[in-house]
């Protein structure tokens, strides 16, 4: 009897883009990460391509690929983030269902998943229809083969939910084991109700459809699955490995058992901390064992094809016990239970989302065949586009479906009606309904994505009243915070201010321009920010050390709607005050000089009525500007005078200096002026000699010694990121010249710091940047190896140590290889 184990991982993050910029802004919440992305990257997808198995010191014994090993999917709106913002480990991910094919009998551990997490019983045909084969192409795109199994959001399913895959050859999807009803198994006649987590989910189950096409079904092992994502599995790498060994039934019901567990492969470094060490323990163990084979469901379905039948329970899930009601109803399902506090709202904004959504359909198929033959098949085709966003691309795209060539405005409106249709679908995604409140950053980002659907509808067909009933809806979802009231004003206070327009953006790129280097500002054509495009610019600027003043044309273009328009702009700041900036879609020609001066006057004396006059209501400020543009342009204004802040105290702290170590040798307390100015000199002085060139050691030393002496707080989280900083470009250095004995000498200095003093900081990257230096092939001199042993050890790395996409182990015992 072979006994077979697989764990498979949900590796997903909501899509979490301004709808209008295409970006992911600034999320406090996140910190001190930019975002949610980036944070669960950096503690969990990240590490898992790379995770340490360490030995009984430890000491790290080997890196692995820990999606090489499992079963796992990723949400295709968190791989587009990942494809641009994190390419390493994006190509870690997609080269580990490579290496994973290897090892699983040429089955890729990646399956694909439904695009973007709706909740696929509520969803209608149509979307039905195209999540499925969004899901299918953005899958084939990144790892070039077809997908055979796809995980469904939440495993929510329905039988109309079977039928699209099997329908588009998907051969098998994975549920929970409450989402089994009933089973026939081979050689009876009769059903058997095993409802309540009564079924085995040691073997595959056929479901055969309604259309007369069937696909296989695997059930997870609930309990074991449970005690990995919420209880302590993960505290130890060895005890997951003996609760897995140990999970089997002592006489199995079937020859060849299948134990699988399936989680949120956030599970695994985010909600656990260290869960990626501990999985890759595990599957060391298990390997090395010989007493299981791990396995993937593919692989597993290839060697042991179904026997026996399922039925499922019609709209249910793995997280919600009543079904599907989490994402439409109080039906008490929530993530922390708050007195008081109910889910009324998830009905009525549902609701609000569905009107929107039927009242928009039978517009976007009237005016889609304007252009297309079928509007809904072009839909489905249009995530090629969204795959590779370019407006050469889009436009070829449209005039392609079309059949013929679009003026401009045709181009706009045909794309503005896709992006309408996408907006809509992204406005379903799940995690808007799955917590406990209206305002959570989630349900509001589902709501942003409604409101761009709106804009889109509204531009396209301005005689349908349509924002009139959808706030109407709002209003009827009620919000546990008295101050929110109601989904309306939730509206009204987040979500609008999100809207960007080319105007905005217009204003936005004049303000950057104000603080750009003098031959950066029009350096070039085509300058791309967020979703936009500057085609062409003509701005002057002027700066009189108290005031910068910046004006002139500009054409700017949205990549998404392809939508132009030709701009003037003037924008001024202000030492020590607020940005103004003024934008007119009416561009001045030569003739327009005398305008142009009256405006530059305007600006330059701060007349503001002028402005208005000029502009209307296009006149903006800093607060007007793009979050992580607000963000910039403040530090860039802040900078000088922290500088000269800083100096100052620098100066004063340094000419008291004996006179702080005579108070510290006196045991007497140091005034909190000069304790305070002595925190910022110091900090700043470290993370100057922390970046110099060459190392400031010394000064590293002295700055630290003095901090000790006068009991001044450093800033040990922030100099701790410089370090790391400094040691990652030390690495990138010594990988392309490893017999550079000056870098490893300033390596091995820096770690020395770090080990003497103490500091918390994280190695990752430095430690997985040295053993690939280590396992390069280059052979140092016996001075230099001496050297990179004592970097090693530095580094905690045993000598022999591997990074690997496969195995920890030479010898697996008959283990796979």
């Amino acid at each position: 009897m072979t006994r077979s184990i697989c764990i498979h991982s949900h590796f997903y993050q909501p899509p979490r883009e301004n709808p209008w910029l295409e970006e992911v802004e600034i999320q406090e919440s996140a910190a001190p990460y930019h975002d949610w992305n980036e944070r669960v990257t950096a503690e969990c997808y990240g590490p898992n391509t790379a995770a340490r198995i360490l030995d009984g010191e430890g000491w790290i014994r080997c890196i692995v690929n820990n999606y090489a090993r499992i079963s796992f999917n990723f949400g295709p709106t968190l791989l587009s983030w990942m494809e641009k913002k994190r390419p390493r480990f994006y190509e870690s991910i997609l080269s580990a269902d490579r290496i994973g094919a290897e090892r699983f009998s040429g089955h890729g551990p990646a399956i694909a998943q439904v695009y973007n997490h709706m909740i696929m019983p509520l969803a209608n045909a149509r979307d039905k229809e195209t999540q499925v084969l969004w899901g299918l192409e953005d899958f084939r795109a990144r790892f070039r083969r077809d997908p055979e199994g796809m995980w469904l959001a939440e495993t929510a399913a329905d039988t109309a939910t079977l039928e699209v895959l099997a329908e588009n050859g998907i051969s098998f999807t994975i549920l929970a084991p409450r989402q089994g009803a009933s089973v026939r198994i081979s050689g009876t006649a009769g059903w058997k109700d095993v409802s309540g987590e009564r079924i085995d989910p040691t073997r595959p189950y056929t479901c055969v459809l309604p259309s007369g096409r069937s696909i296989v079904l695997f059930f997870y092992n609930g309990a074991l699955s449970r005690e990995v994502a919420f209880g302590g599995a993960l505290r130890n790498g060895g005890t997951f490995a003996s609760m897995l060994r140990g999970a089997f039934p002592a006489a199995g019901l079937f020859p060849s058992p299948l134990l699988s567990i399936a989680t949120d492969g956030e599970t695994f470094g985010h909600h656990h901390k260290y869960g990626d060490m501990a999985l890759a323990y595990c599957l060391d163990e298990l390997e090395k064992s010989g007493e299981v084979e791990l396995t993937i469901y593919s692989e597993y379905l290839a060697k042991h094809p179904p026997q026996d039948e399922v039925r499922i329970v019609e709209n249910s899930s793995w997280s919600c016990a009543h079904g599907v009601e989490r994402w439409r109803n109080d039906c008490g399902c929530c993530a922390h239970f708050r007195a008081g506090w109910s889910q009324r709202w998830r009905k009525p904004l549902r609701d609000a989302f569905d009107q929107l959504r039927d009242r928009l359909a039978p517009l976007f198929e009237k005016r889609g065949a304007e252009f297309f033959t079928d509007p809904w098949a072009v839909r489905n085709r249009y995530i090629s586009v969204v795959l590779r966003r370019s407006a050469g691309d889009t436009a070829a795209f449209l005039e392609r479906e079309a059949g013929r060539t679009l003026s401009s405005e045709e181009k706009t409106a045909a794309v503005s009606l896709l992006e309408m249709e996408r907006n809509l679908m992204l406005m379903y995604t799940s995690c808007g309904w799955f917590f406990d409140e209206l305002s959570g950053i989630e349900t509001l980002q589902v709501m942003a994505y409604a409101a761009r659907a709106l804009e889109l509808g509204e531009r396209l067909f301005p005689g349908e009243d349509l924002g009139k009933q959808f706030r109407s809806a709002l209003k009827k979802a009620p919000s546990n915070i008295a101050e929110f009231r109601d989904g309306e004003r939730l509206f009204d206070f987040f979500i609008i201010p999100l809207r960007a327009d080319l105007l905005r953006a217009g204003a936005h790129y004049a303000v950057s321009a104000l603080f750009l280097e003098d031959d950066a500002i029009c350096s070039a054509d085509r300058v791309g920010f967020s979703s936009y495009r500057i085609l062409r610019c003509s701005l002057e600027r002027e700066d009189n050390g108290v005031k910068r003043f910046v004006s002139g044309n500009i054409r700017i273009r949205s990549e998404v709607t392809l939508r132009e328009a030709e701009l003037f702009v003037a924008a001024l700041y202000r030492e020590g005050k607020d940005v103004l900036c003024g934008v007119s879609s009416h561009p001045l020609q030569d003739s327009g000089a005398e305008t142009a001066l009256r405006i530059r006057e305007a600006l330059w004396s701060e007349d503001e009525q002028v402005l208005v006059d000029f502009f209307g209501h296009n006149v903006f400020s800093l607060r007007h500007l793009f979050k992580d543009g607000q963000r910039s342009i403040v530090s860039l204004i802040l900078s000088p005078e922290v500088s000269v802040l800083t100096g100052a105290m620098r100066k004063a702290v340094h000419g008291c200096s004996q006179i702080m170590s005579l108070l510290s040798a006196l045991s007497m307390p140091a005034p909190d002026a000069f304790r305070k100015a002595a925190e910022v000199a110091l900090n700043d002085d470290l993370r100057k000699a922390l970046t110099s060139t060459p190392l400031d050691i010394i000064s590293l030393e002295r700055r630290v010694a003095d901090a000790a002496a006068w009991g001044i707080p450093l800033d040990t989280a922030s100099l701790g990121h410089e370090t790391v900083m400094r040691l990652e470009k030390f690495c990138r250095d010594l990988d392309g010249n490893p017999g550079n004995n000056e870098i490893l000498g300033e390596v091995h200095a820096l770690l020395s710091f770090l080990k003497r003093k103490a500091w918390d900081v994280n190695l990752w990257d430095v430690q997985n940047s040295f053993v690939r230096i280590l396992n390069s092939g280059y052979v140092p001199d016996p001075v230099l190896s001496e050297l990179y042993d004592e970097v090693s050890r530095l580094l905690l790395i045993r000598p022999g140590c591997s990074s690997s996409g496969l195995s920890c182990s030479s010898e697996l015992s008959g283990g796979k290889k």
